[in-house]
C-alpha cells in the first residue's frame, strides 16, 4: 500500500470518519501487506491507553537511532541513565528511518501508540493534524527563546507545537575547495548567486573527468529529494505552496520562479552538470572521492564523509581542509539566501497516560551531556541556542568553520515548507514531476499538469 493511502486512512479513522471494520477493509482494499495487517490488528487489540495507569513509571520511545548500528549503542545507554535518574523504565522501540510513520500511525490507530516519538519532516503534520499529537505549547514556555530561526515554526500547526527541536540539520551549500583549487578557481570564493554558479558550473564540466560533476541534485522518486529542492526553488522565486498559520495552503506550481527553478534543474542535466538519477546517498559517495564539487546537504555529512571514506578522511578537520560550507546561491531577483528548515524533533502521543513523564524524558534528550555529546553530535547541531553559540557550554564541540558556517550562515536563512496533513501525498506528485522534467519533459505543461494534480490532493 503506497505511503499516501496509509496517510489517508490514518487520517480518516483519527477523525472518526471510519470505524475498525471499515479501517480493515480499506486496508485490504488498497493491498496493505499481511505482516502490516497483523500489525494493525495487534494493535488494535492493545489497551487503549500508553504506558500504563496515570501514574505509570513506564514510558514508551519510538526512535530509530536505536535501529541503526551507529546509534544505537549510545541511545540504549543515554535511556539507561534516564531510569537510573527518575526511577522509571523505557520501553525502547527501535523501528528504521524509512517505516517510522507508517509504524507510527499503525501503532496510534490501534490506540497502543509510544509516549514519546522521533519525528523528522512532515510526520508531526500528519500525525497532529490527524489529532495523535499532544500540543506542546504549555511544556516548552521560554524554549522558543533559545531556539534557532523556524525550528519550533517545523513543528507547529494551526498555533499548536507537536513537536519540538531535536537536531538542526538544514542544508547548507558544500563546496569542494581541493577540486575549485586543482582547476584554477578560488578555493575561498564559493559562488554566492545562481550567475556565478553557472558560470563556475560551466567551466568544471569542461575540466572534470567524465565520472565526475559539478553538482548534485537529488532526483530520486523520495519526498526527501523535495526537501532538497525546495531551496532551488525558493531561490528562483518560487512560491509553489504557501501555508498560512491556519493550515490553509495557497498553490501555484506554476509560477514563473517554480519554472525558472525547473527549467534550471533540465538543463542541468542535459549539460551533464548533475547525475540524472541519483538519489542523495549515492551523491555522498560521490563527495567522497572528489567525484562531485557542490552540493545542498546537512552539517551531519562530516561524519558521512569521515564514514564513506576514512583514509582520506580521519578527522573532522580532514573534511574541513577538504570541504567549505556556505548559503544557497542567490537567484536572480532575490535579494538574500534561503534553505529548508530540514530538522529531527520529538512529539508526546495525545494518549499518553503519563505526560510529565513523557515531557521529563523529552527534556532530557535534548538537554542531557551524555545524549548531547555521545548521540546528538553525529546527528547535526543541538536544539538550544545557548548551548551551542559562544561561550555555550558545548560551543567547543562546533568550533570548526564548518560547524560554524552553519550555526552563523546557514541557520538564519531556515525557510518551513508548506508542511501539512496532506502535504506528503503532494510531496509524491511534485517528485513523480522532478524525475519528468529531468527527463526531459517540456516544463510548463508538466507544471501545470502537477498544479492540478496538487490541488486535488488538496480539494481545491
Amino acid at each position: 500500500m503506497a505511503n499516501t493511502e496509509k496517510s489517508n486512512i490514518f487520517q480518516d479513522i483519527m477523525q472518526g470518519k471510519i470505524g475498525r471494520r471499515d479501517l480493515l477493509t480499506r486496508a485490504l482494499m488498497v493491498g496493505m501487506t499481511a505482516g502490516s495487517l497483523e500489525a494493525l490488528l495487534a494493535a488494535c487489540g492493545g489497551d487503549q491507553g500508553s504506558g500504563g495507569g496515570s501514574g505509570s513509571t513506564t514510558v514508551k520511545y519510538a526512535n530509530w537511532a536505536s535501529a541503526e548500528s551507529a546509534t544505537k549503542t549510545q541511545i540504549d545507554q543515554a535511556l539507561k541513565d534516564f531510569e537510573t535518574q527518575f526511577k522509571a523504565k523505557v520501553e525502547n522501540i527501535g523501528i528504521p528511518f524509512d517505516n517510522m510513520l507508517t509504524q507510527l500511525q499503525t501503532m496510534t490507530t490501534g490506540g497502543n501508540p509510544p509516549d514519546v516519538m522521533e519525528l523528522s519532516g512532515n510526520w508531526p503534520y500528519a500525525l497532529g493534524g490527524g489529532g495523535a499529537l499532544q500540543s506542546l505549547n504549555s511544556y516548552a514556555g521560554s524554549w522558543r527563546n533559545d531556539a534557532f530561526t523556524n525550528t519550533f515554526e517545523v513543528g507547529t500547526y494551526k498555533g499548536q507545537v507537536y513537536a519540538v527541536p531535536f537536531s538542526i540539520s538544514p542544508h547548507g551549500f558544500w563546496y569542494n575547495k581541493t577540486i575549485l583549487q586543482k582547476y584554477g578557481l578560488s578555493p575561498d570564493k564559493p559562488p554566492i548567486s545562481i550567475d556565478e554558479l553557472n558560470s563556475v558550473m560551466e567551466e568544471l564540466r569542461a575540466k572534470l573527468p567524465a565520472n565526475a560533476h559539478p553538482i548534485g541534485i537529488d532526483i530520486s522518486k523520495t519526498e526527501y529529494a523535495l526537501v532538497g529542492f525546495w531551496p532551488w526553488i525558493w531561490t528562483f522565486g518560487g512560491d509553489p505552496m504557501h501555508e498560512d498559520d491556519q493550515g490553509n495552503v495557497t498553490i501555484n506550481w506554476a509560477d514563473d520562479g517554480t519554472v525558472k527553478a525547473f527549467q534550471w534543474l533540465q538543463d542541468a542535466v542535459k549539460k551533464n552538470w548533475t547525475p540524472p538519477d541519483q538519489a542523495i546517498k549515492a551523491e555522498r559517495q560521490l563527495m567522497s572521492t572528489d567525484q562531485m564539487v557542490f552540493k545542498l546537504d546537512g552539517p551531519y555529512l562530516t561524519g558521512i564523509l569521515q564514514s564513506d571514506n576514512p583514509s582520506v578522511y580521519k578527522s573532522v578537520a580532514d573534511v574541513n581542509t577538504h570541504w567549505g560550507v556556505t548559503t544557497t546561491p542567490v537567484g536572480p531577483g532575490q535579494s538574500a539566501p534561503v534553505t529548508c528548515a530540514d530538522i529531527h524533533n520529538l512529539g508526546m502521543s495525545a494518549n499518553s497516560n503519563n505526560k510529565d513523564l513523557a515531557w521529563k524524558l523529552i527534556d532530557y534528550l535534548t538537554s542531557n551531556k551524555q545524549v548531547l555529546t555521545n548521540y546528538l553530535v553525529t546527528e547535526g547541531v543541538f536544539p538550544h541556542k545557548s548551548q551551542v553559540t559562544s561561550g555555550g557550554p558545548y560551543a567547543n564541540l562546533f568550533s570548526d568553520d564548518i560547524s560554524q558556517a552553519f550555526i552563523n550562515k546557514v541557520f538564519p536563512t531556515m525557510r518551513p515548507p508548506a508542511y501539512h496533513p496532506k502535504y506528503s501525498q503532494a510531496a509524491t506528485y511534485v517528485v513523480t514531476a522532478l524525475q519528468d522534467i529531468a527527463g526531459g519533459a517540456n516544463v510548463p505543461k508538466r507544471l501545470a499538469q502537477l498544479n492540478t494534480d496538487v490541488k486535488t490532493a488538496f480539494g481545491q
